[in-house]
């Protein structure tokens, strides 16, 4: 029968002998692993600096633009009222739309009462003449009995020192004289009367003359018909409103600015003014509201506008309103960050990454206007991110070599992939 020990006869062999074979094996082992290793390593490879689109720091000009939107409405509104009452309208000669002069006919009232008041002033007239000279006949009638008197006065006076008449007599002379003196005041009197009776039926013709004109409506000013509120048949009212007219047809823009805004807009701004279905006007700051709505905080602007073809009451409008022009520092917005109330952009000098805190001003057509922080000539990054840190080493092109990389080339775009 054979043992387990004859089997195998290594398992007779001592611990110590076992430990001792194995640590062998792995002697030997260690240099092979070290050699594969050094195999797949292979030797050591420097990494080149990315590349990074760069854009130099330089003065251009920038215009500071205040945007708003409103509506169009009329420069100035006209209002054609009745100016008589109860006559009934007759006829209408202008419709909306209408583009009239000043005096023409726009509508027509019912006249016959108003020319019989006419004739009826006239004839007041011409008895309020009548009775002007009639007074002036009694006056000059008792301006003759007047010096009849006084002259009989003046004889019984003398006659009286002569010692030929009594005092009765000379009594009874002044009496008369009296009442001579007395009749051509009130015939004065009378005429004065009859003058201002004159004066009130001149004034009561004319005022018959004009309501007689009012039968007619005409155009105050030059303009276009904008609504027509008469009907034929109505019966006038003084001060009701039959036309609403845009005086000489000139329309503008109404625009509602912010508070924070308004306070950048002066009369003469140039505005480009974008009207819903029509093509871009130029216009210009004609007016400024001195007031802000306490609710909305809203401010409005009127802009008067070069082109008024096609422009009508009502239509909506946005504008661009041009409030500042200079020449300054300028760079992409695209390279510019901003956390919080910092804005900082990434310069490139001799290779290497540095931030620098800059001072922003007004963005124009892309570009953003630095105030301080920068130089001009400085090199900054196009667009600026958290892909690179103060002191990274990078390569700097620009933008036409950046535009056509060649093979083997970082973009920015590989760069920041890399970098994540």
């Amino acid at each position: 029968m054979t043992t387990s020990a004859s089997r195998w006869p290594f398992a007779r062999l001592p611990l110590r002998f076992s430990a001792q074979a194995t640590l062998v094996v792995l002697t030997l082992s260690m240099p092979c692993a070290a050699s594969a290793q050094a195999k797949t390593e292979g030797p050591a490879v420097s990494v080149a600096a990315p590349t990074v689109t760069v854009v130099p720091v330089q003065r251009t000009d920038v215009t500071q633009i205040v945007s708003a939107s409103g509506g169009l409405l009329a420069r100035q509104d006209v209002v054609v009222s009745a100016r008589v009452s109860g006559a009934e309208i007759v006829d209408l000669l202008a419709d909306i739309g209408d583009t009239v002069a000043k005096g023409d006919t726009l509508a027509r009232l019912n006249d016959q009462t108003l020319i019989a008041q006419l004739q009826q002033a006239d004839a007041n007239l011409a008895a309020a003449g009548a009775a002007i000279a009639s007074a002036e006949g009694q006056a000059a009638s008792a301006d003759a009995n007047a010096r009849q008197a006084n002259t009989a006065l003046d004889r019984s006076q003398q006659l009286r020192r002569d010692g030929t008449v009594s005092q009765s007599a000379l009594d009874q002379a002044q009496a008369a004289a009296d009442s001579a003196n007395a009749a051509v005041q009130s015939a004065q009197a009378g005429i004065a009367s009859a003058k201002a009776q004159q004066a009130q039926a001149q004034a009561a013709r004319d005022i018959a003359a004009l309501n007689l004109s009012w039968a007619t409506v005409t155009a105050p000013v030059d303009g276009i018909i904008a609504d027509r509120t008469a009907r034929l048949g109505d019966l006038s009212a003084s001060g009701m409103a039959m036309f609403d007219m845009i005086r000489d047809g000139q329309i503008e823009a109404e625009l509602e600015v912010v508070e924070t805004d308004i306070v950048k807009v002066h009369v003469g701004d140039p505005v480009s003014v974008r009207v819903a279905g029509l093509p871009l006007r130029d216009g210009t700051v004609r007016r400024i509201s001195p007031q802000v709505d306490p609710v909305s905080r809203l401010g409005t602007v009127r802009v008067s506008i070069d082109d008024q073809d096609g422009l009508r009451v009502g239509i909506f409008a946005s504008a661009d309103i041009q409030t500042a022009q200079r020449t300054a520092l300028t760079v992409p917005v695209s390279a510019v960050t901003t956390t919080g109330n910092e804005s900082v952009v990434q310069k490139v000098v001799d290779g290497t990454v540095e931030q620098a805190t800059v001072k922003l001003g007004v963005v124009s057509a892309g570009l953003r206007e630095i105030t301080s922080g920068l130089d001009e000539g400085d090199t900054v990054l196009l667009r600026a991110g958290a892909f690179f840190r103060t002191g990274d080493r990078v390569t700097p092109v620009l933008p036409e070599a950046a535009a056509a990389p060649s093979p083997g080339t970082l973009t920015d775009t590989a760069t920041a992939e890399a970098t994540e």
